[in-house]
């Protein structure tokens, strides 16, 4: 296989290392951008003085760990281009070192109007299709679809979700403010942050030491959590400020060591749909480093709320 155009070299940065003892995913996604920026500028998806490009559509696959010190390239090209939905890009991470893939991710960004955040049509220039290039066997996706997701109304999933707790943080209810550091001139949440790592941290007057999945326990005393595998991530809209965001989530499939969860975020009292999130993440003993069995505790939670029809 050809090797793919480079865009970026890196080293991971202490401070991108999560509660797991790994580079977040979010500084994966933040070096991705950085490279397929490169391409758009070339390619004349350019926003004009009241547009802005948004990333509608993320998917990802994760191979392996990579901590801090190591040394990354990334590397991709475009996949498709249309001036109505927008670029498409295919992207990978791996070990400058040992040439390991770390990572691998498609992406798609389009042209929106910053205050009615509607898609806008722009044309394409440039000499495209020297960047063109195949999605490798490897990296095509092996659980999740790329399909677009269904949309469901938020008054039909309160229905479904239970507000009760579950074990192992992947699914269930959460909630979150908008805050005046999260968005941009107009007031709505910055292209560069995800609505998943909005959710995830701590309300406003609770404090934080480290970021990332939370380290869990088992009955026998042994760290785990979640390691992503697959990500699936389709954006429709972004809050403003000051709105509460609703997530509900349920999981759709699982198995001896793994689950597939789906995750609808709302604005909580409007009701829009902001956005879908499918991950399929692995159980993981963190002091062994590798998988492990679901605890039964959280196994039993899964069937309690087990929804594959929302798949």
């Amino acid at each position: 296989m050809t090797q793919l155009p480079l865009w970026q070299e890196s080293v991971v940065d202490e401070s991108e290392i999560d509660s797991l003892g790994h580079m977040n995913v979010r500084f994966y996604l933040a070096r991705v951008d950085s490279a397929f920026q490169q391409i758009l500028e070339g390619s004349g998806l350019i926003p004009g003085a009241h547009e802005k490009l948004r990333r509608f559509e993320t998917y990802s696959r994760f191979f392996q760990e990579q901590f801090e010190g190591n040394r990354l390239e990334t590397r991709g090209g475009l996949i498709k281009a249309n001036g109505t939905i927008g670029v498409t890009g295919y992207f990978e991470i791996r070990n400058q070192e040992t040439g390991q893939l770390s990572a691998c991710f498609i992406v798609r960004t389009g042209i929106i109007d910053k205050e009615t955040q509607k898609p806008r049509t722009s044309p394409l220039e440039g000499d495209l299709l020297k960047l063109k290039i195949e999605i490798p066997d490897y990296a095509t996706p092996r659980s999740l679809s790329l399909k677009e997701p269904k949309q469901v109304l938020l008054e039909d999933l309160e229905d479904l979700i239970s507000d009760e707790p579950i074990p192992g943080m992947m699914s269930g209810r959460r909630e979150n403010i908008i805050l005046p550091e999260d968005c941009d001139s107009q007031g709505q949440l910055r292209e560069d942050l995800e609505l998943m790592f909005i959710m995830h941290r701590p309300i406003p007057g609770q404090s934080q030491d480290t970021f990332g999945p939370p380290q869990l326990n088992d009955r026998a005393g042994r760290r785990y959590s979640w390691a992503m595998m697959e990500t699936r991530q389709f954006v429709f809209a972004k809050p403003r400020l000051d709105d509460a965001v609703l997530s509900l989530s349920a999981d759709v499939a699982f198995g001896e060591k793994w689950r597939q969860s789906r995750r609808w975020m709302f604005v909580k009292d409007t009701g829009l749909l902001l956005g879908v999130h499918d991950s399929v993440g692995v159980c993981m003993d963190l002091d062994e480093r590798r998988s492990m069995v679901i605890p039964e505790d959280v196994r039993v939670g899964l069937e309690r709320n087990y929804l594959p029809n929302l798949a």
